[in-house]
């Protein structure tokens, strides 16, 4: 029976939501939560099999949906879609059943994963009549499902009858000579004496039968210069050597002497005296014997040709048609799994689907210590054959799940695509929020890195999140209480050595779980933790934190060298946020400039404390901190850009050394954005550094983390970017911002693509395609758009701590208007922008009792002029802006503009005396300050009494004809004054 699609998917969560009073603000008809703790499916995505009345298993459905199978062929199945992504604990009630019968569930964040198809390809050639198949892989085959062979007019589907063995693949290291008995291969796991041995592919494979297995060959990279005559090198492996062993290192052969440990500050390999010198990255090569065949190849083949062994294949009933090797294969329907997660953190279920034994009607919910979160899609299926009859199929949520009357903060402009981008970045922090009593009987609120996977606390990764929480969700328990929880618990498990950690996988025990990541996630934790005091203005938790604060900074202190920067290993130690790439060697830049970050936040961490509790017992360490920390941060700063920033190129590279075959002269995108952000650059080289990365990252689904000469994944980081939209905006870089902000985030935000979940990504490839199941579509760290809309198109950021002091200062870029509010612990700051053709600005903003700042009033050209409200004292023009400061509370409005404008005024009104006269008119700006003169025509003066906008005519005006001069003022521009066409003669009363 052929899939079905039943329904529509849900464009928008918000459709669903029942209609806001019409007096609500239009912004809450963007926010996805919806503030229910019972999560129902909006509609049926799919369905297959005896399935009847599905649609009774969404939330506007009614009766019963029936599943039925009679254990042959493919069980029935139902998908249910919930619009955006939620997560909790499913449930399903059923009315009745047939007896025993075995009900799985499965839970996905896309549609292409919950129903899980094998994707696999020919290995041998298959011919009319075959009933034996060979593929690449048989994962998801089970018998009785189709087997699609082949594409277009070719294609033709077979009955699966039995599963056998999937080939086994090496890969030639070495080329094979025409005449050849033995090849060099790369593993030779599951590739015995006697089997078959296919060697290459199409028209061009040759089968040959193993009469040998020797040792694999290899290849590796030396970590450090090895001078001629050295008796030991360093290396980025050792895996697989054995005394004895000949390695060709950079073209001469030495013989393994001793085996020691991999890396520039391992032990290396003993070897043979070295006869020439060999720079680090040189090759290191040990040829084994491979595997020995016959008969001979008649031809040649390259190194890197594939070579398999086919084994035992899957049984299909007979092809009717010929298919050549490498020919498509996928079954059909597909099974009821779910996605991936793995590496998951305490309470969280695994593998993405349940199988619960029913035997009679009642609500059957999944264990409390079973939590699936990232459910868009949720399929139900049979196990067993039978009849069951189920009414309801939901999700008991686990997560915020914050309606509109929850946001504190909230985002509108006149591009509704940045409003989109705005609510699902608000809204990818909800779904990887833990309350209290959610997950694993947890006391206190948390926040984790995915709804899905990993569901850990991770330390790099709350720098984006927790600008985003206090952003749309404000402060204490509803918001910013999420993040100082999670710097609390990893900040609880510091090591001996200082170190914090930089993952914690169960916060729920006592004491929590927690262990080293790296060098930099734990120098995120002082970042962070100063971050969090700079948003919230909680002293009594950053003083509570300081402790550990400063053991982390003395830990990161043992780490550097005389230049005053911090080196790292490829090993663990030298991990960042891209931990599919291995550890970075040397003085990288990214873990460097993150160091100068911590150095100079810890410095003005330091320097409030004293200047808030100055009798405190500990105020002269603190003073003693600031300075030392001070200095290094000078240190830091300069040694960085003396060491590592590459002049002729413009960009600072990755590292001080090259990685194996990772050079260390890649261009980062992470190491460059954070040294813009953070004031690392000097001022001169960032416009130079902005414009590399867009000009040699930059993609058409976003930019690439590193230069192709990193020999790193190129997996784009949705983490990463934020911090190069931080970059842009604070650079000014406006237009190149929101361009990122959409070529990036635009397509999540999109409820129209195949992967929407309401959520921003963990990442996607350079094609924009994911990975594979297992890649997280609900990441909080992707929700750096969130923030830096509030904090740069409406220009809200705090100064002094909790926002005691702040700058308001709009980035307009091409936007008509914009409008919203963030909030302080003090209360909320709202701003409206708009700006029209005639390059007038018009600035409005409302800011708490009890605090101060400056509010910057952008100007549409040089030649403009601004005008304020009175409280607000002009302080000058700095880059295309007029400050003004502010000293308290209140509602402040400002207009700039460079010339005055206006149409001709027209006099309305009853034209006898007694009547009244109205003149109107439309003025740029609309802050111009209007004066009035009535005139009777022939009369050399104004009328005495016609001074404002209206005139009540009188006896001395019958039969004369009447006319205004309109003078509009606006800050130092010279007055305009317009006049008005004459009325007709005014008639007697």
């Amino acid at each position: 029976m052929a899939f079905t699609t039943l329904a529509a998917l849900p464009a928008h969560a918000a459709d669903a939501l029942p209609a806001h009073a019409a007096e609500e603000p239009e912004w809450q008809g963007e926010v996805l939560g919806t503030g229910e703790t019972d999560l129902r499916p909006e509609v049926v995505a799919g369905a297959f099999g005896d399935v009847a009345n599905a649609e009774a298993l969404t939330a506007g459905g009614s009766g019963s949906a029936t599943l039925t199978w009679d254990g042959t062929g493919v069980a029935p199945y139902v998908i249910l879609d919930y619009g955006p992504v939620v997560g909790g604990l499913p449930y399903f009630t059923v009315e009745s059943t047939s007896g025993d019968v075995g009900v799985r569930t499965a839970y996905s964040e896309s549609l292409k994963y919950v129903i899980r198809k094998n994707e696999s390809q020919l290995v041998k050639a298959a011919s009319a009549g075959a009933e034996t198949v060979y593929v690449t892989n048989t994962t998801q085959m089970t018998v009785g499902q189709s087997l699609l062979i082949g594409t277009g007019e070719n294609q033709e589907s077979a009955t699966i009858l039995a599963v056998g063995q999937a080939a086994v693949t090496t890969t030639a290291f070495a080329p094979i000579a025409a005449g050849a008995t033995n090849v060099e291969v790369t593993t030779t796991a599951n590739l015995p004496v006697g089997a078959e041995l296919l060697i290459g592919s199409g028209a061009a494979q040759q089968s040959v039968t193993i009469t040998a297995v020797g040792r694999t060959s290899s290849q590796t990279t030396l970590v450090a210069d090895a001078s001629a005559g050295a008796t030991n090198i360093k290396v980025a492996s050792v895996v697989g050597r054995q005394v004895g062993d000949v390695l060709d290192v950079g073209g001469e052969n030495v013989t393994v002497t001793s085996v020691g440990t991999a890396g520039a500050a391992g032990t290396g390999l003993g070897v043979t005296a070295l006869t020439a010198n060999h720079v680090a990255t040189s090759p290191v090569i040990f040829h084994g014997s491979g595997l020995s065949f016959t008969p001979a190849v008649t031809a040649a083949f390259d190194a890197g040709t594939t070579l398999r062994n086919p084994r035992t294949g899957v049984t299909v009933s007979p092809l009717t048609k010929d298919h050549a090797t490498d020919s498509a294969v996928t079954s059909s329907p597909g099974n009821v799994v779910g996605d991936n997660a793995g590496y998951l953190g305490a309470g969280v279920g695994s593998p993405r689907n349940r199988v619960t034994q029913v035997s009679g009607a009642g609500t059957y919910t999944t264990p409390a210590n079973a939590l699936q979160g990232g459910i868009r899609f949720h399929a139900v299926t049979l196990t067993t054959p039978g009849t069951v009859s189920i009414s309801d199929v939901g999700v008991v949520s686990k997560f915020p799940n914050y309606g509109p009357d929850d946001y504190k903060g909230w985002f509108l402009s006149s591009d509704e695509v940045l409003n989109d981008i705005w609510y699902t970045g608000a809204y990818t922090v909800d779904t990887n929020m833990v309350p209290a009593g959610a997950q694993n009987n947890s006391t206190f609120p948390v926040i984790l890195d995915g709804a899905k996977r990993d569901r850990r606390i991770w330390a790099g990764d709350l720098f984006n999140a927790g600008r985003s929480t206090y952003t749309a969700f404000g402060y204490g328990p509803q918001g910013s209480e999420y993040i100082s929880n999670s710097i609390g618990v990893l900040g609880s498990r510091q090591a001996a050595n200082g170190s914090v950690p930089g993952e914690s996988a169960n916060w729920t025990s006592v004491p929590a779980v927690a262990q080293f990541y790296s060098t930099a996630y734990s120098i995120y934790f002082p970042v962070g933790l100063v971050d969090n005091y700079r948003y919230t203005g909680d002293l009594d938790f950053a003083i509570s934190q300081y402790g550990r604060l400063r053991a982390q900074m003395d830990y990161n202190l043992s780490l550097t060298n005389a230049d005053g920067l911090i080196v790292t290993t490829s090993g663990s130690d030298g991990r960042d946020w891209d931990f599919y790439d291995g550890g970075r060697a040397g003085t990288v830049t990214a873990t460097n400039v993150l160091y100068y970050r911590a150095l100079s936040e810890a410095a003005w961490l330091a320097g409030h404390m004293i200047e808030n509790v100055p009798t405190n017992a500990e105020a002269a360490t603190w003073a003693a901190d600031k300075a030392a920390w001070e200095a290094r941060a000078n240190q830091v700063k300069a040694s960085i850009n003396a060491t590592l920033f590459d002049a002729e190129r413009g960009v600072y590279r990755m590292s001080n050394v090259n990685t194996g075959n990772k050079s260390g002269n890649a261009v980062p995108q992470d190491a460059n954005s954070m040294a813009v952000l953070w004031g690392v650059a000097p001022e001169e080289k960032v416009s130079g550094i902005l414009d590399y990365l867009k000009n040699n990252l930059w993609g058409e689904q976003g930019p690439q983390p590193f230069s192709p000469d990193a020999n790193n994944s190129t997996l784009i980081s949705t983490h990463i970017s934020g911090f190069e939209l931080a970059a842009r905006y604070e650079a000014g870089n406006t237009e190149d911002a929101l361009a990122l902000t959409k070529t990036l985030w635009a397509r999540m935000a999109n409820p129209s693509d195949p992967f929407y979940t309401g959520a921003f990504w963990e990442n996607h490839q350079q094609n924009g395609d994911l990975t594979d199941a297992n890649k997280s579509l609900a990441h909080s760290w992707a929700s750096g758009p969130t923030w830096n809309m509030s904090a740069y198109l409406l220009g809200v950021k705090p100064v002094e701590p909790g926002f005691a002091t702040w700058t308001v200062k709009p980035h307009l870029s091409d936007l008509e208007w914009s409008e919203g509010q963030v909030p302080t612990p003090s209360g909320d700051i709202k701003v409206k922008w708009s700006q029209d053709d005639d390059e007038v600005v018009e600035l409005d903003v409302t800011v708490p009792d009890g605090t101060s700042g400056e509010i910057w009033v952008p100007l549409a050209a040089e030649n403009s002029v601004s005008v304020g409200s009175e409280g607000a004292t002009f302080k000058g023009r700095e880059d295309g802006y007029d400050v003004y400061e502010v000293a308290d509370g209140g509602d402040y409005s400002f207009t700039s503009a460079v010339t005055i404008k206006a149409d001709t005024p027209v006099i309305e009104g009853d034209l006898k005396v007694g009547g009244t006269l109205t003149v109107t008119g439309d003025w740029s700006p609309n802050s111009t300050q209007l004066t009035y003169d009535w005139y009777r025509i022939g009369a050399p003066t104004p009328i005495q009494s016609g001074t404002s906008d209206s005139y009540v005519l009188t006896d001395r005006d019958k039969n004369r004809r009447i006319y205004v001069e309109v003078t509009g003022s606006f800050g130092t521009r010279p007055p305009l004054t317009v006049q008005t066409d004459t009325t007709g003669k005014v008639a007697k009363e």
